[in-house]
């Protein structure tokens, strides 16, 4: 019998079995006809626990109530059990990890229970709703309990004929991921997020185990996003977003930024949804004049907040970022002095007004009230435009100061990521006003402060003199003239001729 309760005494160990009564929710499974009950205290909802008698067991003797297995030994555990001359099973000490204390189980036993489970018969099955799972009368035996995340072993017999035991694979909410549908944009649009995690019943795992009564998801919403409307909550129980049998579609809005989600029912003794389920919030927002113009971006994070059961709050975190960028010009002269009275068509409209900066704010590609198309240098000008996708723009000069030449074809201004939120811009024009490579004396710098943005240098010439009324347009018309006078006298003294023979 000493084997035997070594035996007995090695599985209570790993299991962290102990008795207890059963509270008042509960469900019941009815296996077969027998004495023994196992209950798992804390069944997480939606999780399928299984049961396999892998030995039978009896009490015998006198020794403390002396505990025999009895049974076939699966030829894939034989490395782990071995059975003596009476026909009584016993484990091997390979079978644990510390030889001395035979106080936890191998890893090399905990996957040959697994691949026996795989094929046995089960004795037992169910799917927690959420309270405690008791698997009632069942005969006595060694039994082996599964669930999708794991296994366990445990003793039923008629010394411990009610064994309870806890689930040692519940854990903690995982996997909190925040993103955006897309990196870059245009002050205005309307930008999706979507946040997602997977959940736990539980907070821990085993005794310790806390039932987790809800969740918090908060998210920033810095001043760069506006008209914030959640357009979705979807608690995944099964992780197929593709099938909608399993999934509870919820209704909510950010209150003081918050979202709570009661995930147990105190009153009932049940969870709510079933455990490992993914929760996925989709938000949108609108990206308003606030956004920053590159720099380091403009950045809103979620955190994940938990409650549990007399226990410690824990907390999950992620962030998201996206950019809005700018687009800048200088007109100068062949000097490189500033040019004020310039008026340039933009290929979308903006805020008629500039803003603080002295910036004009996208405002789309449609006209509106307030909103226009053409801007006019000032005397420093420089024309800054803010809130744009990153791209090549084309802008035409309508109207040139006076006493210059329009220019004859479009300017291409680009916006790029600069990584900083202010821009110092530096040209070189030679002796006749065109733009150079080489560094001359004359030099033009813009200079931004709190926006990113390359700036392009547009240069006019001062207007060339266009040709007099005595020029060579009136030569070519006298000589074109001289050419058909002589042409008729030839002709008239030809005629006279003839007429004199």
């Amino acid at each position: 019998m000493k084997h035997a309760n070594r035996l007995a005494a090695a599985l209570l160990a790993v299991t962290m079995v102990f008795a207890m009564a059963a509270t008042a929710f509960a469900q019941e499974v009815n296996v077969a006809t027998g004495s023994g009950s196992i209950t798992i205290s804390n069944a997480a909802k939606g999780e399928t626990y299984t049961i396999y008698k892998l030995f039978d067991a009896s009490v015998t003797g006198t020794d403390n109530g002396s505990i025999a297995y009895t049974g076939t030994i699966p030829a894939t555990l034989s490395d782990y059990f071995t059975k003596d001359t009476s026909g009584n099973i016993s484990a091997t000490d390979l079978a644990w990890k510390d030889p001395a204390t035979k106080a936890d189980m191998s890893d090399g036993l905990r996957s040959a229970l697994k691949t026996w489970a795989a094929t046995a018969t089960a004795t037992g099955s169910a799917k927690s709703d959420g309270s405690q799972l008791v698997f009632k009368n069942i005969p006595y035996g060694y039994y082996v309990v599964t669930t999708t995340q794991g296994q366990q072993a445990i003793t039923v017999d008629s010394t411990n004929p009610t064994a309870t035991i806890v689930d040692k694979n519940s854990s903690t909410p995982k996997n909190l991921v925040k993103t955006v549908n897309g990196t870059d944009w245009n002050i205005g649009d309307t930008v999706t997020y979507t946040i997602s995690f997977q959940t736990s019943n539980y907070d821990g795992a085993g005794t310790a185990a806390k039932e987790i009564l809800s969740y918090t998801i908060e998210d920033t919403l810095p001043d760069f996003l506006a008209n914030v409307n959640v357009t979705s909550i979807v608690v995944d129980n099964d992780g197929d977003a593709q099938t909608t049998d399993d999934q509870v579609n919820l209704t909510a809005q950010f209150e003081d930024k918050k979202i709570v989600l009661n995930w147990y029912d105190e009153q009932n003794g049940k969870f709510l949804y079933d455990n490992g389920a993914t929760v996925t919030i989709t938000y949108t927002a609108v990206l308003t004049s606030k956004a920053a113009i590159d720099g380091d971006g403009n950045t809103n994070t979620v955190t994940l907040t938990w409650t549990p059961k007399d226990g410690t709050p824990g907390k999950l975190e992620d962030s998201e970022t996206i950019y809005t960028y700018a687009i800048a010009l200088k007109k100068v002269d062949d000097k490189g002095n500033a040019l004020a009275g310039a008026k340039f068509e933009l290929p979308f409209y903006v805020q008629a007004t500039a803003d603080t900066d002295g910036a004009y704010i996208y405002a789309g590609t449609a006209a509106g009230n307030g909103l226009t198309n053409q801007l006019v240098t000032p005397d420093s000008g420089v024309i800054v435009v803010k809130g744009v996708k990153p791209g090549t723009y084309s802008i035409t000069e309508v109207t040139a100061p006076d006493g210059y030449n329009k220019l004859t074809e479009p300017v291409e201004v680009t916006a790029v990521k600069t990584g900083k939120t202010s821009t110092h811009t530096t040209i070189y024009l030679d002796e006749n006003g065109n733009v150079t490579d080489q560094e001359s004396s004359i030099c033009v710098e813009v200079i931004l402060e709190n926006i990113a943005a390359a700036a392009v240098v547009i240069v006019n010439k001062a207007g060339a003199e266009l040709p007099s009324t005595g020029g060579m347009g009136t030569t070519a018309f006298y000589f074109l003239g001289s050419i058909l006078s002589l042409g008729a006298a030839v002709l008239l003294i030809t005629k006279k001729r003839m007429a004199g023979r």
